[in-house]
């Protein structure tokens, strides 16, 4: 299929994170999903704390969901990859608070995982860091397979870097099309569409945007095949098709 042009998320748009002292050293052996009860039932105060704040802030942002009817039924029965496009603070939080009462976990770049507190509260929020080298892939893919075998979802942001109030879908990584693939897990692509809100003509602060995120179809990777290679091309048609998907669905919304 024709591929289009995607740019590289600018280096002055890259969110600097100087506090991330609390540094993890990956040759150690590291939890990155606990799936234990007692981490379950310890942390399910905060959780259901952060979930009502979440819940107040979606009417503070005028959050609307679309499309999740169509995939209702997948994401009931298996344990599913969803990607989004990265471009608010709040879209994974909110992303937790749609896909209830399926447990959501998320993937983030180690940088912000090292950050004091914030681990803490991303850990809560049923988060997980990335290892930032070359292995990293490797070491969550046991865990993620764990995930999605007991039902649970995990979340992918194919983006990489958060740009805040973006609306250009910047080029993917595949990372969360591999991991499809070798856990044969269907990828459910969502969108998030912002736009300004307006008072007598006037546009009103950015940071107050008005959210909408749109569910697309199942996309289900190709089947395994035998050895240890990638299905590199169907797997870029794979994360192609889910670009443009983003891509179309914004223009679309963004017309009326």
């Amino acid at each position: 299929m024709e591929t289009r042009e995607r740019p590289d998320i600018p280096e002055e748009k890259i969110i600097e994170v100087n506090n991330n002292i609390k540094k993890i050293d990956f040759k150690k052996p590291y939890k990155f999903i606990y799936f234990e009860r007692w981490f379950a039932i310890v942390t399910a105060p905060l959780f259901a704390l952060t979930l009502i704040m979440v819940f107040f802030s979606s009417f503070y942002f005028g959050l609307r969901v679309k499309g999740k009817r169509n995939v209702n039924k997948v994401l009931r029965k298996n344990g599913c990859i969803t990607v989004s496009n990265h471009c608010h603070y709040f879209d994974t939080v909110f992303a937790n608070y749609i896909l209830l009462p399926k447990r959501l976990y998320v993937s983030v770049v180690q940088r912000n995982y090292e950050v004091p507190f914030v681990r803490f509260v991303l850990r809560v929020l049923k988060a997980f860091p990335i290892p930032a080298n070359p292995v990293g892939f490797k070491m969550i893919t046991g865990p993620v397979g764990e995930a999605l075998k007991r039902g649970y979802h995990i979340h992918f942001l194919p983006e990489g870097e958060l740009v805040h109030l973006s609306q250009t879908i910047h080029k993917f990584k595949l990372g969360a099309f591999h991991q499809s693939y070798l856990h044969q897990a269907p990828v459910i692509p969502m969108v998030y569409i912002l736009k300004r809100r307006h008072l007598f003509g006037k546009e009103l602060p950015p940071n107050w945007v008005k959210m909408t995120c749109v569910f697309g179809e199942a996309h289900y990777p190709p089947a395994l095949k035998e050895g240890h290679t990638f299905p590199k091309q169907e797997l870029r048609e794979m994360a192609e098709k889910v670009a443009c998907w983003m891509e179309d669905t914004i223009a679309e919304y963004h017309k009326s």
